[in-house]
């Protein structure tokens, strides 16, 4: 009998197969294409800065034992229907602890997370009270990515049901988060819409929820739509630095099986298709030097 491992390889190489001929790669909302509508307004939100010791960590086997900052954002998008928040970063905690913070307690091989401001009071600085927010994305269920989850106890999250079966498996005991911070990082009792791949956020194509699962089994991006600015892909952690982006680079290669490594190539196909498809913009959450580029809260892209 073939082994479960087979079957999944073969599902994978065929739907890459199919992908090259049929275009499938493209979500089911693309077909809009230039008459979807636009959200009004995108504020970039700083949702932290790490440094770790080793960039090798996400490039595997280049720049070893090389230093690296990365990035952290959180993006908050105004509809006509409401603000829809992606991401919430790390715990707002951290900007309180004046040496930062190490999740294992181990500088040499930890990365060292700061913040300069809390999610909460970027929020305030442009009067938006966490209660305002109609939906919450959850690109995937990383420390980095779900630090202030809490910070909203009653806003609908948007995530991948393979993501949220993935968090709360038995056994599983959640993530690491800073020991000042009393909130739980992601209770099961939240309010959730568990999504099946893709999803049209307001049902006008302005802000799509895109599926691509590697890094983590329900991982997801986003595209958006701004009518001054166009298209904008936020990558998630489907790629980390622009250097992997431009060489196809799948971060643990070393210790991700092969229908992981699978998936994520597709997944990175898949981003390079949609961009292709809407000229858009292809926005690295951890890429620090572009992020240092863009423009902050409290201004905006319209």
């Amino acid at each position: 009998m073939e082994s479960r491992k087979g079957v999944i390889m073969k599902r994978i190489i065929s739907i890459l197969i199919l992908s090259t001929f049929f275009g499938i790669l493209l979500p089911r909302a693309t077909w809009a294409g230039p008459s979807a509508g636009a959200a009004d307004r995108l504020y970039v939100l700083d949702c932290g800065q790490g440094h770790a010791p080793d960039e090798s960590r996400w490039t595997v086997g280049v720049n070893v034992g090389k230093p690296i900052d990365i990035s952290v954002s959180c993006y908050l998008v105004h509809h006509a229907n409401g603000y829809f928040l992606w991401d919430t970063g790390i715990s707002d905690a951290v900007a309180a602890m004046p040496d930062g913070w190490y999740p294992n307690n181990n500088p040499a091989t930890d990365i060292h997370w700061t913040r300069a401001k809390t999610l909460e009071s970027q929020l305030a600085e442009i009067g938006v009270k966490p209660s305002d927010i109609k939906f919450i994305g959850i690109s995937h269920t990383h420390p980095d990515h779900i630090g202030n989850a809490e910070l909203f106890p009653t806003v609908p999250f948007l995530i991948q049901k393979a993501e949220f079966d993935y968090y709360f498996a038995p056994g599983k005991t959640g993530i690491a988060k800073p020991p000042s911070d009393a909130r739980p990082t992601f209770s099961k009792e939240h309010p959730v819409n568990l999504v099946q791949e893709d999803l049209d956020v307001f049902g006008d194509g302005s802000v799509m929820i895109v599926y691509t699962p590697g890094h983590t089994p329900g991982h997801q991006s986003c595209l958006v739509h701004l009518a001054k600015t166009g298209w904008i892909l936020l990558s998630g952690d489907a790629v980390h630095l622009q250097d992997n982006w431009d060489n196809r680079r799948i971060p643990y290669f070393g210790t991700m099986p092969a229908e992981q490594k699978l998936q994520t190539q597709l997944s990175m196909q898949r981003m390079a298709d949609l961009i292709s498809f809407y000229h858009a913009q292809l926005w690295i959450n951890h890429e620090k030097t572009q992020s240092d580029k863009l423009k902050h809260a409290p201004a905006y892209y319209e």
